[in-house]
């Protein structure tokens, strides 16, 4: 990019979308627009709005700085810091797993067990990471307290401070720790859900790069096929789920028979495996028994 000239927004935008097309960008006209809007301080519709405005050389040197990181793959959420997920706009940062929109599918099932949105639920999520889930569910259904884990210092500072950024803070709890340990006897749920690890840590390399090189592995991978945490996961949910209670768990493609099969063997009823907007298996849930 040439710096002895004046280069207004439309130009600007042609030339970095084929820039990082060139490396290997998935969306690079999207991504051009997001970067520039956050290096001018504007709205994207903005960009739209004005698009013969001239940068100065300052705006110029900012949005250089910012579609350089995007060339090296670094995630787009680490370089804005934050992202969108159901209905809120979420704080994000190096050392958190990126919400993605096939975790909203978790959201809706909880919304299709319990439309009736004053329900006074009791929520945990293992595995808190940004509170992308645990959040939307409380904004949803504004009677509802709940409980956040995660055994990873970035993600619990993150939860925490978009708790306090979407004023639900006075509902939720976010513990450290791992799985359930941080739980008591006292401590139960109307709603478990969770988005635990499942990569095969065999198929790291052919991730990409925005996943495989800059997010945390500590909530990508898992051993055992990508099923070691979900084989821990269930059975310690099940102690703390009310009689009648939802566990609901993201899967990997490939896992939604042995995940349904292990529910079903800690004695969850009415086990079913739910497609994402993709039509691929996307989550496992079950119910545990009214008599228990």
């Amino acid at each position: 990019m040439a710096t002895d000239r004046t280069w207004n927004v439309r130009e600007l935008l042609r030339w970095t979308a084929g820039w990082l097309a060139g490396h290997g960008v998935d969306a690079p006209r999207l991504d051009s627009e997001l970067l520039l809007a956050e290096a001018l301080g504007v709205r994207r519709i903005d960009l739209f709005l004005d698009p013969d405005r001239p940068l100065i050389l300052s705006e110029l040197a900012a949005f250089k700085r910012l579609i350089k990181r995007r060339a090296a793959r670094e995630p787009l959420a680490y370089i804005v810091g934050h992202c969108a997920f159901w209905s809120l706009e979420l704080a994000v940062g190096p050392g958190v797993l990126i919400p993605r929109p096939e975790s909203e599918r978790l959201v809706e099932l909880v919304l299709e067990r319990y439309p009736e949105r004053q329900t006074p639920l009791t929520i945990l999520d293992i595995g808190v990471g940004s509170g992308a889930i645990l959040l939307s569910l409380l904004s949803t259904y504004p009677r509802a307290r709940g409980v956040g884990i995660d055994i990873a210092t970035a993600a619990l500072t993150c939860a925490r401070h978009n708790a306090e950024r979407l004023a639900l803070h006075e509902r939720v709890r976010i513990l450290e720790g791992d799985l359930c340990a941080p739980l008591t006897a006292d401590d139960h749920f109307t709603v478990i859900v969770a988005n635990p690890p499942y990569v095969d840590p065999a198929v790291l390399p052919t991730l990409q790069p925005e996943v495989r090189d800059w997010e945390p592995r500590l909530a990508l991978l898992a051993d055992q096929a990508g099923l070691a945490v979900h084989r821990r996961l269930i059975p310690a949910a099940r102690r703390f789920l009310e009689p009648g209670g939802l566990l609901a768990l993201e899967i990997g493609i490939e896992q939604g028979a042995a995940v349904a099969d292990e529910m079903a063997r800690h004695g969850l009823e009415s086990v079913i495996i739910l497609e994402d907007y993709s039509h691929r298996p996307r989550v496992v849930c079950g119910v545990a028994p009214m008599g228990m």
